[in-house]
């Protein structure tokens, strides 16, 4: 069903997706690749929210090669009118013959909806390649969208035999400067930290990413 090229190029589409991994929340992270004759023309990912999406960023990206040319997205193209216009009529208008597509929209306002549009423009559609990695990428939204609950990570460092601290409570971290990066990594994908109200009263921790460069800092609960 699909080509050694088609993987390749959506393996690239992926990797472009990561780059949005800190700042397009409330939206997933998506990436776009359009080739024509296995030759990229044209590349873009969805950056920030209220920015363009990847398509529109690819379509740009190539310009009139774009027409005749496959498309490979992570995600289902969007069809409805949001903060930005739906990219199904940017990929028709721009005279796509073929899409590829790692996962389907959950999100109610798409599911399929996107699909069908290419479809009806005489656009072939293909859905399914490299899904599970497309999904992993932007499973909080896709909880959202279906299960209409946050998907909720737990951050915790302790030692072998099972304490988090010092008795005297001096300790401020037990874990190296690499976990803690780390952290920061994910703490910076998340939408929203929350901790108890013994640590912030005991610690008055600032719960804001600090270790590695990112625009939007998350929602502090408690």
């Amino acid at each position: 069903m699909f080509s050694p090229a088609d993987y390749a190029f959506m393996s690239y589409a992926l990797r472009l997706a990561e780059k949005g991994l800190y700042g397009t929340t409330p939206n997933p992270r998506v990436g776009c690749v359009i080739t024509y004759n296995e030759q990229i023309v044209g590349s873009g990912w969805h950056e920030r929210a209220g920015q363009p999406h990847a398509e529109i960023n690819a379509l740009n990206n190539a310009g009139g090669a774009a027409r005749g040319a496959t498309v490979y997205v992570t995600l289902e193209p969007c069809a409805h009118y949001g903060r930005t216009p739906p990219c199904v009529n940017a990929l028709i208008t721009a005279g796509i013959a073929r899409v590829i597509i790692a996962m389907k929209d959950p999100n109610p306002l798409v599911s399929g909806r996107g699909k069908a549009l290419l479809e009806l423009a005489g656009i072939d559609v293909q859905v399914g390649l490299l899904e599970a990695e497309a999904r992993a990428l932007n499973v909080g939204f896709v909880t959202r969208m279906i299960h209409k609950k946050p998907w909720v990570r737990i951050k915790t460092a302790a030692s072998l035999d099972g304490k988090t601290a010092l008795n005297n409570g001096v300790s401020q971290w037990i874990t190296g400067e690499p976990a803690r990066q780390d952290g920061h990594r994910w703490r910076a994908r998340s939408c929203a930290i929350l901790t108890g109200i013994g640590t912030v009263k005991s610690d008055n921790p600032q719960l804001t990413v600090r270790h590695i460069k990112t625009h939007r800092q998350p929602k502090r609960l408690s």
